[in-house]
C-alpha cells in the first residue's frame, strides 16, 4: 500500500515534464527543509502549488478525490478564489498502486495540455466535465451517486475509458451513462470478472458496491442491468461476481441475469434494440429494472 507521501512524490515526479513544458515550477512552503515534499495542508485538504508565467496550478488531495485547479496569469499571484477546477479523479490511497498513480497523472497532464496549449485552449475553454459526487456527500445522504460518478471512478481503474468518457460529454453537452457503458464501460467490467483475478475483482467491486449502495435508482439500474446484466446469466461469471457483490446488490443482479436469460427477458431486450414507432406517452412508466423488482416484491422475479 502506498503512503500519502509516496503518492504525492509519484505525482510530483510524473507531472514534472508537463509542468516544465508550460513553465510551471513548484512552490516550496515556508520553513520546508531540504528533501521535504512541497506540500501544504489546510484541514483535510492536502495540496501542491505550481506557478509560472501562464498562471497557477494546484494539485489537491481531498478525501477520495484528486483535484487539479488552474488560474490564468494576472498581476500578483492568483488568489485561491481565482482557481478553477479542471480535473477531478477518483483517489483511493488504500488500494492504489504505482500504475493507478501513473493513470491519474496522465489525466492531470492531459488536462494541463488542454488548458494551456494555444491550439486547444480556444476549443476547450468552456468545456467542463460535470463534477462527480463526493463520497462524503453520498454517505451523508445529501447527494446520491450518479452515472457520471460511476464512469469517473471506473475511468480511474481503466485508463482506456478516459478518452470516450470525455468525448461522451463533449458530444452531447451532458454525460449519457447508458450510451457510454453500452459502448465502452461494460466490456471492461465483464473482462475483469471473466479473468477472475482476486485483486482486480476486489478493486472493481469496491467501486460498484459503493456506488450501488449510495446511488440513485437510475444508477443502480445502470449497474444491475446495463453493466452486470451483460454476464448473461453465465454460471462462471455469476459465481465470480457473487463472491464480491455486496448484499444489497447480489440478489437483484442475479435476478436480473435470470430474467434476461429467459424468453420474456430476451423479448424485452429485442424490443429495446428495435423500439416501435414513437407515440406520445400519457404517463411515465418505471424502467425495466424497477418493473422487475416491483413485480417481485424484492424477493423474486415476476411470473414468466
Amino acid at each position: 500500500m502506498l503512503t500519502r507521501d509516496d503518492a504525492l512524490s509519484l505525482i510530483l515526479q510524473k507531472t514534472e515534464d508537463t509542468m516544465k513544458k508550460f513553465g510551471f515550477s513548484v512552490v516550496t512552503p515556508a520553513g520546508a527543509q531540504k528533501g521535504d515534499l512541497p506540500v501544504f495542508e489546510d484541514g483535510e485538504h492536502t495540496y501542491m502549488d505550481f506557478t509560472g508565467e501562464k498562471g497557477k496550478l494546484r494539485i489537491e488531495i481531498f478525501g477520495a478525490q484528486a483535484l487539479l485547479f488552474a488560474g490564468d496569469a494576472k498581476e500578483g499571484d492568483a488568489a485561491d478564489e481565482d482557481l478553477t477546477k479542471i480535473s477531478t479523479s477518483y483517489f483511493d490511497l488504500e488500494n492504489f498502486d504505482e500504475r493507478d498513480i501513473r493513470s491519474l497523472c496522465n489525466e492531470f497532464n492531459e488536462s494541463i495540455e488542454t488548458r494551456f496549449s494555444s491550439k486547444k485552449a480556444a476549443k476547450n475553454k468552456n468545456t467542463k466535465m460535470p463534477t462527480p459526487v463526493s463520497r462524503a456527500a453520498a454517505k451523508s445522504g445529501s447527494q446520491s451517486y450518479d452515472a457520471n460518478t460511476l464512469a469517473n471512478r471506473l475511468a480511474g481503474m481503466y485508463p482506456q475509458l478516459k478518452e470516450p468518457y470525455h468525448a461522451n460529454f463533449e458530444k452531447y453537452g451532458e454525460f449519457l451513462g447508458e450510451e457510454f457503458f453500452t459502448e465502452y464501460g461494460t466490456a471492461c467490467v465483464i473482462d475483469t470478472i471473466r479473468r477472475a483475478q482476486k485483486q482486480e475483482c476486489t478493486k472493481l467491486f469496491r467501486i460498484l458496491n459503493d456506488i450501488y449502495e449510495n446511488g440513485s435508482n437510475d444508477t443502480q439500474s445502470l449497474i444491475a442491468v446495463t453493466i452486470l446484466g451483460e454476464m448473461k446469466n453465465d454460471p462462471a461469471l455469476c459465481e465470480t461476481a457473487k463472491q464480491y457483490m455486496c448484499d444489497d446488490m447480489r440478489e437483484p443482479v442475479l435476478l436480473v441475469n435470470k430474467y434476461l436469460a429467459s424468453s420474456a427477458g430476451r423479448k424485452a431486450i429485442l424490443k429495446l434494440k428495435n423500439p416501435p414507432p414513437f407515440k406520445p406517452k400519457k404517463q411515465k412508466k418505471p424502467g425495466m429494472f424497477a418493473q422487475m423488482m416491483a413485480g417481485s416484491g424484492g424477493q423474486g422475479m415476476p411470473p414468466m
